[in-house]
């Protein structure tokens, strides 16, 4: 992610400037928030589930991101709805203009790390539940 910080916040007259190299960079960033995104979701939040003894089968995603609010997996399933909203439309390639596409680019970084407080805080919660 540091190797991409500098490129941001990106702009339209900004976007058409990259290099080949800077678009792959920007490409692999985020590739790996969603998939980082989708690990924590299906299935870290799965294994706790599965240690707490909590039934995930018939629970959305929104459910399942609840429940580890309330076991203390992470601290807000709001915030981690909006990580996991950014990875769908990332994921999906809905249908766009440029401005809402740098709009979304620009926010990948700031969503990139509340993603890896989230995944610290996960372990913290693992480290003290002694899992």
């Amino acid at each position: 992610m540091n190797k991409n910080r500098g490129l941001f916040p990106l702009a339209l007259e900004t976007v058409t400037k990259l290099t080949d190299e800077q678009e792959e960079s920007i490409d692999a960033l985020i590739l790996r928030y969603t998939q980082t995104v989708s690990m924590i979701q299906d299935q870290i939040f799965r294994g706790i589930a599965y240690a707490e003894q909590e039934d995930l089968s018939d629970k959305s995603n929104r459910d399942k991101v609840l429940l580890m609010e309330k076991l203390g997996a992470i601290r807000s399933a709001d915030e981690f709805g909006t990580a996991a909203i950014l990875r769908n439309k990332f994921s999906h390639h809905y249908p766009e203009d440029a401005k809402q596409r740098i709009e979304r680019l620009n926010l990948v970084v700031q969503e990139a790390d509340f993603v890896i407080d989230t995944f610290r805080g996960v372990i913290t919660f693992l480290e003290r539940k002694e899992y």
